[in-house]
């Protein structure tokens, strides 16, 4: 047995010990969070938690290949070995679906970060406008009470894949208002065409707050990911130090791009959200003004 395979043991109790070590750190950690009275999931903390899970997640996954090379080894010296050109031209046409899928989302949800924005200017646009027309009161109270009800249950429902009808007849309430406007035709047009952007923006956040993702791209992922700890399994058949790491390493990138893939999937749930920052300074505008 070569000093190579001698390392492996070691190394796998070294990975194990990491990961049991962090947990142990993180509960003791959170654990004083509690008592002192703090939110015990932090944004920091939950992507540790994950962190961590991915780290425990791959270590299994390199062990096991380990294991069944150690338990069947014997049986596949004899078998031909998988050609590292086809597992080069697989791992790049994987790769490219990666790729590809957090291009997509990620311009989607910097599209939705940005039409939030939008949406909140328009909105504040539409109540100072219609400060200067007779008889508007009605029309701003209702603005508000839009404005509050997204940010107190609109937001929290978008954190679960859902829109919220209590906002939605809030918005037609301001509508209903609208109408009812007089005074200066150009000023009314005005409020029009921002509430009208609004509306677009408010259906925009409707139709990304579920899975933006292609059910297919999602099986291409997961098989992927399947086909690729296979591919690793059959191509590096010696038991080396750095060929365990290096299976490791692939492994936990792979998941970590999996996850992230997974989160930003809804930009208004998960861990990397879009934040209702615009709407909260928004709302205070608007209570500041008559």
């Amino acid at each position: 047995m070569s000093s190579g395979q001698n390392k492996v043991g070691p190394i796998c109790v070294s990975l194990l010990t990491c990961a049991v070590s962090a947990a142990v750190w993180a509960g003791t950690a959170f654990g004083a969070q509690a008592q002192k009275g703090e939110p015990a999931l932090t944004p920091i903390s939950s992507t540790l938690i994950i962190i961590f899970l991915i780290f425990i997640s791959s270590a299994l996954v390199s062990g096991s290949l380990l294991l069944i090379r150690r338990r069947f080894g014997h049986r596949l010296k004899g078998q031909e070995h998988l050609d590292s050109s086809i597992f080069s031209f697989f791992t790049t046409l994987y790769a490219f679906f990666i790729g590809f899928a957090i291009v997509t989302l990620w311009s989607t949800f910097l599209t939705a970060k940005a039409n939030v924005n939008r949406e909140a200017d328009a909105l504040m646009v539409s109540y100072y406008t219609s400060r200067s027309l007779p008889n508007s009161q009605d029309f701003r109270r209702s603005l508000k009470d839009y404005v509050r009800t997204v940010l107190e249950d609109e937001w929290p429902q978008m954190e679960k894949d859902s829109m919220s009808q209590e906002a939605g007849q809030r918005f037609d309430d301001v509508l209903a208002k609208l109408v009812g406007l007089a005074g200066d035709a150009d000023k009314i047009g005005a409020i029009y065409g921002s509430l009208a952007e609004a509306g677009r923006q408010r259906l925009f956040r409707a139709t990304t707050v579920q899975s933006n993702l292609y059910p297919m791209v999602w099986i291409i992922l997961i098989f992927g990911f399947g086909a690729v700890v296979f591919g690793l399994s059959l191509l590096n058949r010696q038991l080396t130090t750095v060929s365990l790491i290096f299976e490791f390493i692939v492994i936990f990138v792979v998941l970590v791009c999996l996850f992230f893939i997974y989160d930003i999937d809804t930009p208004f749930s998960g861990f990397i959200t879009v934040q209702p920052d615009a709407f909260n300074t928004v709302y205070q505008k608007m209570l500041k003004l008559p």
